[in-house]
């Protein structure tokens, strides 16, 4: 990194890790063992001291960085891109994200990934703010203009449907493809990647929540991709891996009838990678706990992350290329 980045990144890291943790604030026996936006931060940046590269791709809406992590070498041959944090209330994808970067940071062979583990650093604030305050949460998915991140994608996105329109609070799609800033930091940095030539981005792994789930491409169309056999049996191989039980399915036939346009999935199929969105967990909501009934952030995320962590971390880094992983 140049003394530029370094100090680009200093600046833009340093108004929130004097952050107070959130056990501070939030009894985590409530709502599990998760880390304030301060905290991740810290936690990326530490990397650093472990041979990663960590610069600023963006800047939200509301100036947070939206930070990229580069760990292997920059002239490697084959790579793999991962994302997390896209929606604002998943939280457990983000520790998933950070547990497989910390796995691989000090021995990434000869492989590469670039990751962004908190895709939507101002939803994720937002989130952690309700979980501070004490107060009622709203339910909260979109970033800080209403965009839900995971619709402004530019392959098969189309204007909001009906459903945001009658649910706002799930986010519209943007006033066109990559209107976000979020979305255009990842976009850039394939084209950047691709650009240098070295490195081929063969993989792609995107990890929200909750449903337990493995979804393939396609969100935007009920047809299935050319590719479909091929991505269908890498996720039968995750799955093995898998001590809970997930399913597989393409994104459009998981709930009939509703298509998910401008996904990450079609986008990055597209983009020649072979895609897989992880729904991470069942979620922490229970029929027996009635606290979960009336608090979102527990729909979306496990109270004891750290069994789900772990499994998932192990099962997804063969996928990812750092390991055996079958093709």
């Amino acid at each position: 990194m140049s003394a530029d980045d370094l100090a680009a990144l200093a600046d833009a890291i340093a108004p929130f890790l004097d952050d107070p943790p959130l056990r501070d604030d939030v009894d985590l026996t409530r709502i599990g063992r998760y880390r304030g936006f301060g905290e991740v931060v810290g936690a990326i940046a530490a990397l650093r001291d472990r041979g990663a590269r960590v610069t600023v791709a963006g800047r939200s809406h509301e100036g947070a960085p939206v930070l990229r992590v580069d760990i292997g070498d920059v002239r490697a041959s084959s790579g793999s891109l991962m994302i997390a944090g896209t929606h604002a209330m998943e939280w457990i994808g983000v520790e998933v994200a950070l547990a497989i970067l910390d796995a691989i940071a000090d021995e990434p062979g000869d492989r590469r990934i670039v990751a962004f583990p908190v895709l939507n650093p101002d939803g994720y604030r937002r989130a952690e703010r309700d979980l501070r305050s004490g107060r009622k949460m709203r339910y909260s998915r979109a970033n800080a203009r209403g965009v839900d991140l995971n619709r402004n994608w530019p392959t098969h996105w189309a204007p909001t449907g009906l459903i945001p329109r009658v649910l706002p609070l799930l986010g519209s799609a943007g006033s066109h493809p990559a209107s976000e800033p979020e979305i255009r930091a990842v976009l850039d940095t394939i084209l950047e990647v691709k650009e240098a030539g070295h490195t081929r981005l063969e993989r792609a792994l995107s990890l929200h929540s909750f449903g337990a789930v493995l979804l393939l491409p396609y969100g935007g169309r009920w047809a299935l991709p050319p590719e479909h056999p091929r991505l269908h049996a890498m996720a039968r191989e995750v799955r093995r891996a898998l001590r809970k039980r997930y399913g597989i399915r393409s994104v459009a036939r998981w709930v009939p009838g509703f298509f998910a346009h401008g996904m990450e999935v079609d986008h990055l199929l597209h983009e020649g990678m072979s895609p897989l969105l992880v729904e991470c967990s069942r979620g922490g909501l229970s029929f027996f706990d009635p606290s979960s009934w009336v608090v979102p952030f527990r729909w979306y995320n496990p109270p004891r992350p750290v069994r789900h962590v772990t499994e998932l971390q192990h099962a997804l880094l063969p996928f990812l290329g750092f390991g055996h992983a079958s093709e």
